[in-house]
C-alpha cells in the first residue's frame, strides 16, 4: 500500500499498550456475561488497505460484524469481526447451552451487538483516557455477510486506512478467533499520530 503510515517504535507500543487495556476491559466484562473465564490476547496490529485486508480475512468467508462510528478529534469507523460459526459459539456460550440452534440464530444478532458494544467501547475508551480526550459514539450496527461486503457497507474512500487489530478470544472450552479494525481516512490518522506524539511527549 502506497504512503503506509509511519510510526515510531515508541508509537506503536504506546498504542498497542492502549488497546491492551481496553481489550483487558473487555474480557473481564464478557467473562461475567458468559459465566466462565475468557482470556484475550495481546494484540496484533497493522496498517492495510481494504483490499489487502478483503484477502487476509478470505473474500467469500461469512463473517460477523459490529460497528460503531466515533467522532471526535477525528472520525472513524470501528468494527469487531468473527467468522460466522466463531459468532455462534461466543453466543451459545453467552446465552446457554439448552437453547436450540435455531434459537441461537434468532438472538445472534442482539447478543452479537452486546459484544460488540463492549469490546468497542472499551477499546474507544482506552484510546480515550490515555490521549485526553472525548468521542461521540453512534450505536453498535450488526451485520453478517463477506468481509468485502462489510467493508463496502462503510463507504469506504480510496485514501483511508485501516488499523487492523488480530486478537485471540480463549473460552475455557474453545478458542475463538476475533478482529478489530478502525477505518480512519489519512486526515484523521494525521490527528492521531499528533495526539500520540503530544501525548508521549509529556510521558519523556
Amino acid at each position: 500500500m502506497t504512503n503506509t503510515p509511519k510510526l515510531t517504535e515508541l508509537e506503536i507500543d504506546y498504542l498497542s499498550e492502549i488497546f491492551n487495556i481496553g481489550v483487558g476491559n473487555a474480557a473481564s466484562s464478557l467473562s461475567q456475561m458468559v459465566n466462565q473465564p475468557i482470556k484475550l490476547s495481546v494484540p496484533e496490529f497493522t496498517f492495510i488497505s481494504a483490499e489487502d485486508l478483503v484477502i487476509l480475512l478470505g473474500k467469500e468467508k461469512l463473517l460477523c460484524s459490529v460497528s460503531q462510528k466515533m467522532d471526535g478529534p477525528f472520525m472513524a469507523q470501528s468494527l469487531l469481526l468473527f467468522p460466522e460459526n466463531d459468532s455462534l459459539e461466543i453466543v451459545k456460550k453467552m446465552l446457554g447451552d439448552h437453547l436450540s440452534d435455531e434459537s441461537i440464530a434468532e438472538l445472534q444478532n442482539e447478543a452479537m451487538s452486546e459484544i460488540g458494544n463492549i469490546v468497542l467501547n472499551a477499546c474507544i475508551g482506552s484510546l480515550s483516557e490515555s490521549l485526553e480526550t472525548n468521542f461521540k459514539i453512534d450505536l453498535p450496527e450488526f451485520e453478517r455477510s463477506t468481509p468485502k461486503n462489510i467493508l463496502q457497507s462503510k463507504n469506504l474512500n480510496t485514501d483511508d486506512l485501516i488499523l487492523f487489530i488480530r486478537i485471540e478470544l480463549t473460552l475455557s472450552e474453545s478458542k475463538i478467533s476475533g478482529y478489530l479494525a478502525f477505518l480512519l481516512g489519512f486526515d484523521s490518522f494525521a490527528v492521531l499520530h499528533d495526539n500520540l506524539k503530544a501525548k508521549l511527549n509529556t510521558l519523556i
